[in-house]
C-alpha cells in the first residue's frame, strides 16, 4: 500500500482546490511560519476520522472550514481526499486503488466515502486497522505525537505501542465483547424477572384453564343457538350498515359542501382581514401624518394668530396715533387763532403802551417844567424876601408895602388880595391840601394794604396751582406708567393667551390621537387586539376579560420605561377572573383564528415576592424599591402583579444592579430606569432603548394628564381671555385718565400762567402805590413843611407889616404876588405829579399786560412748534404703520394661504381617515358577517358532523356489533359467516334468546369463569418457555463471552509482551545509532498486568547516568522519543509516515543525523517531513513550497522532484 495523493477544498487556508502527488521515498512540504505547512498533516489526520477538533488546533470542526478573507468570501463546505495504491490489498477490500473522502458542512453535518460511496466513520476506521495509519495510529508524527510520548501519562504513549504491536484489534473485539456480556447480563436480570412474573401467573391460570374447559362444555348446547342468532343478527345488522352508509355518505356529501362553503367564506373572511389589517396600518400612518399636519397647522394658526394680534395692535396704535394727530391737529388750529388773537391783543398793547409812554414823558416833561419853574420862583421869592429884609426902602415905600400887606396887591385872576390875607388864605388852602394829601395818603395805604392782601392771596393761589400743577403732572406720570403698564400686561396677556391656546390645541391633538389609538387598540399584538375589539361587541366575551395587564396597571413616568422592559411581553398578557373563563376565551380565539395569547386567571395566580434576606441584600445605594410597590393597581390584582414583579427590583443605575445581583446571588430580576435588566442567573440585557412616539404602559397616564392639563389650560385660557378684556378697558380707561390728566395739566399750566402775570401785575401795582405813598407821604411833609413856611412867612408878614409900617421899606406887592405865582405852580406842580404818578401807573400796568402778552404769545407759539412736531411724528409714524401694516398683512396671507393649503390637506387626510375608518369599519362588519355566516355554516356543518358522527356511531356500533358477533363466534366457535351457513336452521328468535338466557343462567351459577384463561394460560405458557429458552442461551452466550474476553486477553498479553521486547530490542538500537552510544529501555511498571501498566523509558545519553525520560533536556527528550519512533516503525512499517517538524527540539548535528536514518527506513515507508530544517531538505527526493500569495490563502506555488 502507498500513498498517492492527496486532494483539499476549502480546508483550513487551502481555499481553492489543491491537489498533491506523492511519490516513493522522502517528500519535504516547506514554507515560512503560517503559510499552512501543518495544515496539510491537520488535513490527512482529519479524513482519517479525527473527531477532536483541539487536535486540529480549533474549538470547533466547523473551524476547519475555510473561513473567509477581506477579498475572499467564506466556502459552505471543506472538502479533503486521500488515495492509496492497493495493489498489495494491504488494505481490505478489492479496489487495487482506495480513495478516501471525508466533507464537512457548515451546519456541522459531515459525510464519508471509499472510492465515492457514502460510508460511516466507523468503515474508514476498520478499513485502516492495524496498518499504523490512522487516527490513533503512528503514521502522522507530528510535535504534539512527540509530547504524547514523552508524556507523562502511560494512556498518552500506550495507543501507539498497541497499534504496533498488533493488539489494537484484539483490544477492540475485547470492548466489544466486554459490552456484549454486559447488555446480557442486564438481559437476563430482566428476563430473570420477567420468568418469575410469569411464574407466579401459570399455576392460577392452570385453574382458570381447568374452569373454562368446563364452562366450554356449558356452551356447548349454546353453539348452534347463537351460531343461527348470529346469522339472524348479522343480515339484520347488514341491512341497517348499508342504510346508515348511505346515510353518512349523504351526509358526507353535504359536509363537504358545508365545508368548501366554510373555506371559500374563510378565504374571504382571511382576506378582509388580511385587507383590515393592511387598512389599520395606512390608518395609523395617515394618522401619524394628521397628527404632524395637525401641528403644523396649529403652529402656523398659532402665528398668523399673534401676526393678527400684532395688526390689531398696530391698528390701535394706529388709532391712537391717528385720534392723537386729529387731536394735535385740532389744537393746532385752536393755537393758530390764539396765536393771532395774541398778535392782535399784543399789537393793540403795544399801541395803547406807545401812548401812554408818551402821555408820561409828556407828564414828566411838564413836571419837570413847573418843578423847575417852581424852583425858581422860590428861589425868586426868597431873594425878594432877602432883598426886602436889606433893602433900605423910603417911608413912602415902606408905608406903600404896609398897605399892600393889608390892602393887598392885585394878582392876576384873584384880584386884589392883601399879602397877610393871601397867607391867610393860602395857609387855608395848604391845611386843605394837606389834609387832602392826608386822605390820599390813607387812600394809598389802604390800596397798599389790599394790594398786598390781593398779593398774599394772589401767591397763595399761584402755589396752590403750582402744587396742583406738579399734582396733575404726577397723575400724568402715573397715569402713562400706568398705560405702559398695561400696555405691557395686555401684550404678556395676549402672549399667554396665544401661547395657552396652541398648548391646548396642541394637547387636544395629540389627546385625540391617543384616545383613537386607545379605541383601536394600537400596540397590541394582533390576537390580543382582535380580542378586546370583539369583546367591545361580545358582553359574555366582555365579562370573561378584566382586561390587559398595561391597561390595569398605573405606573409613575420615572419608572416607566423599567416596569416595561421588565415586564417585556407579559405587558399584553390578559387577566380574567378565573380558569374556566381563560378556557373560553383561548377557545374563542382558536375559533377566530386569531393566535395565540397569555392568560392570567386571577384565582390561579399566586404572589412571588423576596424574602427577608434578598431584601436585606437591596440595601445599597440607587435601590429604589420592589417593582410591585412602586406601581399602582385594584387590590383584586395583586396577586397577577406581585407574581409579576414582585421579584422584580427597580435601581438607579447598572452600578447599583451589579452589586445587589452579586449579594442575592443573581437571585432575582433588577432592573435600572434606563431599561438595563439583570436576570436572574446573571445575564444581563442592556443597550439603548428605542424612542417610541406612544408606549401602551405610558398611554392611559398621558391620557389622563393631558385631560387633565387640555381642562386647565382651557381654564387658563378663559382667565387669560377675561384678564385681556379686563385689561383693554383698563387701558381704555387708562387712555382716557391720560388725556384727562393731559387736559388738566394744560388747564392748570394755562391757569398758573395767568395768575403769574396777575402776580407780576399785583407785585407792580403793589410797588407803585409804595411809591405813590411814599410820594404822598412826601408831599404831605412838604405842604407840612409849606405850612409852617407859610405860617413862618405869615408871622413875618405880621412882624414886617409892623416893621414895613415902621420903616415903609418893604414892598408887599412884590412879595404877594411872586407868592401867588409860587402857589399857583405848586398846584399845577401837585397836579401834574399826580397826573405823571397816574401816567406812570397806566404805563406799568400797560408793559406788565404787554409782557404778558408777549409770554402768552410765546407759549402759544411754542406750543404750536411742538404739536408741529408731534404732528409730524405722528404722520412719519402712521406713514410707517401702514408699511409694515402691509407687510404683516402679506405675511398673513403667506401664512393664511400656507394654512389654508395644510387645513385643505388636513381636511384631506380627515376625510381619508374618515373614509378608511368607515372603510375599516364596513370591513370589520363585513368580517363580522363572514365570520357570523361561517359560524353558521360551522354550526350547520356540526349539525351535519353531529348526524353524521351519529350515524357513523351507529354505523360501528352496528359495523362493531357485526364485527363483535364474528369475532365472538370466531372465537367461540372459530366460524365466519359463510362458513356459519351451513349451520343455518329456521329459529324463534324471542325463544332462542329465552334459552341462551337459561343457558347463561346456568353458566353464572357455575360462578366466575376466566373464559380468556385458556387463551391466556396458553400465551404465558408459550411465553415463558420462550423466556426460559432464552435464560439458558443468555447463560450460554455470558459463558462463552466471558470465555472469549479471557481468550483475548490472553493473546493480547502474549502478542504484546512478544511485540513489546522486539520494540525494546529495536528502542536499544536505535538510541544507540541516533545519540552514537548509550543505551535505553522500555519497562513495564507491572509485569503481572502488562496491558494497563505504565510504561517507562529510561535512558542513558554517552556519558550520563541512566534515569528517567523526564530528567533529560529537551533536545535528548524529543531525540529519545523520535527514537522510540523509529523502533516502532522498524517493527511494523506503514505506507506512509507525515513527520510534522518533529526535529524542532534539535540541534543542526542530530537533525542531520535524524534526516539520514529518515532516508535509510524511506525504502520500505513513504516519508513526508513538514519542515523548515536544511538537514532535513538534503535527503528529500521531492520538494514542494506552500505560501500565501494571497493573505489567508495557502497555495503550493512550486515543486522539485528528484532534489
Amino acid at each position: 500500500m502507498r500513498l498517492t495523493k492527496l486532494e483539499m477544498y476549502g480546508f483550513k487556508s487551502f481555499a481553492r482546490k489543491t491537489e498533491i502527488v506523492f511519490d516513493d521515498g522522502i517528500t519535504a512540504i516547506i514554507g515560512p511560519n503560517g503559510s499552512g505547512k501543518s495544515n496539510i498533516a491537520d488535513a490527512v489526520r482529519w479524513v482519517l476520522g479525527e473527531q477532536s477538533a483541539k487536535a486540529l488546533r480549533g474549538e470547533k470542526m466547523e473551524d476547519v472550514i475555510f473561513n473567509g478573507t477581506e477579498a475572499k468570501k467564506p466556502l459552505s463546505y471543506g472538502e479533503v481526499s486521500l488515495t492509496f495504491d492497493n495493489y498489495d490489498h494491504e488494505l481490505a477490500t478489492d479496489f487495487n486503488e482506495v480513495c478516501v473522502t471525508r466533507r464537512i458542512y457548515r451546519s456541522g453535518e459531515s459525510e464519508y466515502f471509499i472510492n465515492r460511496s457514502s460510508c460511516r466513520r466507523k468503515d474508514i476506521a476498520e478499513l485502516f486497522r492495524d496498518t499504523g495509519v490512522g487516527r490513533e495510529g503512528y503514521s502522522i508524527i507530528g510535535q504534539g505525537r512527540v509530547e504524547q510520548i514523552l508524556s507523562a501519562k502511560s494512556a498518552d504513549r500506550r495507543s501507539a505501542f498497541e497499534e504496533a504491536a498488533g493488539v489494537m484489534k484484539f483490544r477492540v473485539r475485547k470492548e466489544e465483547a466486554a459490552r456484549k456480556l454486559e447488555n446480557t447480563k442486564v438481559n437476563m436480570d430482566r428476563l430473570s424477572d420477567i420468568i418469575k412474573e410469569l411464574e407466579d401467573r401459570v399455576g392460577p391460570l392452570e385453574e382458570q384453564s381447568a374452569a373454562a374447559r368446563e364452562y366450554l362444555k356449558l356452551r356447548d348446547e349454546l353453539k348452534e343457538i347463537e351460531i343461527n342468532v348470529f346469522l339472524y343478527q348479522y343480515d339484520k345488522l347488514n341491512e341497517r350498515i348499508n342504510t346508515l352508509k348511505e346515510a353518512i355518505e349523504s351526509a358526507g356529501e353535504e359536509i363537504n359542501q358545508k365545508e368548501e362553503i366554510e373555506a371559500a367564506i374563510a378565504a374571504n373572511c382571511a382576506q378582509e382581514e388580511e385587507l383590515e389589517r393592511a387598512l389599520n396600518t395606512s390608518i395609523s400612518q395617515v394618522q401619524a401624518e394628521l397628527l404632524k399636519m395637525t401641528t403644523g397647522v396649529e403652529g402656523h394658526a398659532g402665528e398668523s394668530k399673534v401676526l393678527s394680534e400684532r395688526m390689531e395692535a398696530f391698528m390701535r396704535e394706529k388709532e391712537q396715533r391717528q385720534n392723537q394727530l386729529d387731536n394735535n391737529e385740532k389744537r393746532y388750529d385752536e393755537l393758530a387763532g390764539q396765536i393771532d388773537e395774541s398778535r392782535r391783543k399784543a399789537e393793540e398793547s403795544e399801541a395803547e403802551l406807545s401812548a401812554k409812554r408818551t402821555e408820561a414823558a409828556q407828564a414828566a416833561e411838564e413836571l419837570n417844567q413847573l418843578s423847575a419853574q417852581a424852583e425858581k420862583k422860590e428861589e425868586s421869592l426868597e431873594e425878594q424876601k432877602e432883598a426886602s429884609k436889606v433893602l433900605n426902602f423910603s417911608t413912602q415905600k415902606t408905608m406903600r408895602l404896609a398897605q399892600q400887606l393889608y390892602e393887598g396887591v392885585d394878582i392876576k385872576g384873584n384880584g386884589t388880595v392883601g399879602i397877610i390875607t393871601y397867607l391867610r388864605t393860602d395857609s387855608t388852602r395848604v391845611s386843605e391840601e394837606a389834609e387832602n394829601m392826608a386822605r390820599n395818603r390813607a387812600r394809598a395805604e389802604e390800596k397798599r394794604t389790599e394790594l398786598k392782601e390781593e398779593y398774599a392771596r394772589a401767591e397763595a393761589e399761584h402755589n396752590k396751582l403750582l402744587s396742583e400743577k406738579e399734582e396733575r403732572k404726577r397723575q400724568r406720570e402715573a397715569a402713562i406708567q400706568r398705560l405702559n403698564n398695561i400696555n405691557q400686561s395686555l401684550k404678556q396677556a395676549r402672549e399667554d393667551a396665544r401661547r395657552a391656546e396652541q398648548q391646548s390645541e396642541a394637547g387636544k391633538s395629540r389627546l385625540k390621537v391617543l384616545e383613537e389609538m386607545k379605541r383601536a387598540h394600537e400596540g397590541y399584538y394582533a390576537s390580543v387586539k382582535n380580542l378586546l375589539r370583539d369583546s367591545e361587541r361580545d358582553t359574555a366575551l366582555k365579562r370573561m376579560i378584566e382586561g390587559v395587564v398595561a391597561e390595569l396597571i398605573s405606573v409613575p413616568g420615572e419608572y416607566e420605561t423599567a416596569i416595561e422592559m421588565s415586564l417585556g411581553p407579559a405587558l399584553q398578557n390578559i387577566v380574567t377572573p378565573d380558569e374556566n373563563d381563560a378556557k373560553a376565551v383561548i377557545e374563542h380565539l382558536r375559533r377566530k383564528g386569531y393566535g395565540r395569547a397569555t392568560f392570567l386567571p386571577i384565582s390561579a395566580m399566586r404572589a412571588r415576592m423576596l424574602d427577608q434576606r434578598e431584601l436585606n441584600c437591596c440595601r445599597v445605594n440607587g435601590f429604589i424599591g420592589v417593582a410591585s410597590e412602586l406601581v399602582s393597581f385594584d387590590e383584586k390584582y395583586r396577586g397577577i402583579i406581585e407574581n409579576l414583579l414582585g421579584r422584580t427590583v427597580i435601581v438607579s443605575d447598572l452600578d447599583a444592579a451589579i452589586a445587589i445581583n452579586r449579594q442575592a446571588r443573581a437571585s432575582f430580576r433588577i432592573a435600572t430606569l434606563k431599561g438595563d435588566i439583570v436576570n436572574p442567573g446573571g445575564s444581563m440585557t442592556g443597550g439603548s432603548v428605542q424612542k417610541r412616539e406612544f408606549s401602551i404602559i405610558g398611554r392611559e397616564r398621558e391620557i389622563e394628564e393631558l385631560t387633565r392639563r387640555t381642562a386647565a389650560l382651557d381654564r387658563e385660557k378663559a382667565q387669560r381671555e377675561e384678564e385681556y378684556a379686563r385689561l383693554e378697558a383698563s387701558l381704555s380707561g387708562a387712555q382716557d385718565a391720560l388725556e384727562e390728566a393731559g387736559d388738566a395739566l394744560h388747564e392748570k399750566e394755562l391757569e398758573i400762567a395767568t395768575h403769574a402775570e396777575k402776580l407780576d401785575i399785583i407785585e407792580k401795582y403793589l410797588s407803585e402805590a409804595e411809591e405813590a405813598l411814599a410820594a404822598a407821604e412826601e408831599g404831605e411833609s412838604q405842604i407840612n413843611d409849606d405850612i409852617a413856611g407859610i405860617d413862618a412867612r405869615y408871622k413875618a408878614a405880621t412882624e414886617d407889616r409892623s416893621t414895613l409900617e415902621q420903616s415903609n421899606t418893604a414892598t408887599q406887592a412884590d412879595i404877594r404876588a411872586a407868592q401867588q405865582e409860587l402857589s399857583s405852580l405848586k398846584s399845577k406842580l401837585s397836579e401834574c405829579t399826580e397826573r405823571e404818578a397816574q401816567c406812570r401807573i397806566a404805563l406799568a400796568r400797560s408793559e406788565k399786560e404787554a409782557v404778558a402778552l408777549k409770554n402768552e404769545h410765546d407759549r402759544l407759539a411754542k406750543e404750536e412748534k411742538a404739536l408741529a412736531a408731534a404732528i409730524e411724528e405722528d404722520r412719519r409714524v402712521i406713514s410707517g404703520f401702514a408699511g409694515r401694516f402691509m407687510e404683516l398683512s402679506g405675511k398673513l396671507k403667506e401664512i393664511e394661504g400656507s394654512i389654508s393649503e395644510e387645513r385643505q390637506e388636513v381636511d384631506k387626510l380627515t376625510d381619508r381617515l374618515h373614509t378608511m375608518e368607515e372603510e375599516r369599519a364596513n370591513r370589520l362588519n363585513t368580517i363580522d358577517e363572514l365570520r357570523q355566516r361561517r359560524e353558521n355554516v360551522a354550526e350547520e356543518a356540526k349539525e351535519l358532523g353531529d348526524r353524521l358522527h351519529k350515524n357513523e356511531l351507529g354505523l360501528n356500533r352496528a359495523e362493531m356489533e357485526l364485527k363483535s358477533s364474528q369475532d365472538k363466534m370466531w372465537e367461540d366457535y372459530e366460524l365466519t359467516y359463510d362458513n356459519a351457513l351451513p349451520y343455518r336452521r329456521q329459529i324463534a328468535v324471542t325463544a332462542s334468546h329465552i334459552r341462551i338466557d337459561e343457558l347463561k343462567k346456568a353458566i353464572r351459577a357455575l360462578g366466575d369463569v376466566n373464559i380468556a384463561a385458556i387463551d391466556d394460560y396458553k400465551s404465558v405458557k408459550e411465553r415463558y418457555d420462550e423466556m426460559s429458552a432464552q435464560y439458558a442461551d443468555l447463560t450460554a452466550a455470558r459463558a462463552d463471552l466471558s470465555q472469549l474476553i479471557d481468550e483475548l486477553t490472553r493473546t493480547m498479553e502474549n502478542e504484546f509482551r512478544r511485540q513489546f521486547e522486539k520494540i525494546q530490542q529495536n528502542f536499544s538500537a536505535t538510541f544507540a545509532e541516533l545519540f552514537g552510544g548509550g543505551k535505553a529501555e522500555l519497562v513495564l511498571s507491572d509485569k503481572n498486568d502488562i496491558l494497563n501498566c505504565n510504561i517507562d523509558i529510561i535512558a542513558q545519553p554517552p556519558g550520563k547516568k541512566l534515569q528517567l525520560l523526564s530528567l533529560l533536556s529537551g533536545g535528548e527528550r524529543a531525540l529519545t522519543a523520535i527514537a522510540l519512533l523509529f523502533a516502532i516503525l522498524k517493527l511494523k512499517p506503514t505506507a506512509f509516515c507525515i513527520l510534522d517538524e518533529i526535529e524542532s527540539a534539535l540541534d543542526e548535528v542530530n537533525v542531520s543525523t535524524v534526516a539520514q536514518y529518515v532516508q535509510r527506513y524511506s525504502k520500505d515507508t513513504q516519508f513526508i517531513m513538514i519542515t523548515h530544517r536544511k538537514g532535513s531538505m538534503e535527503v528529500c527526493n521531492a520538494l514542494y513550497g506552500v505560501a500565501m500569495e494571497e493573505r489567508g490563502i495557502s497555495k503550493v506555488v512550486s515543486a522539485r522532484f528528484n532534489g
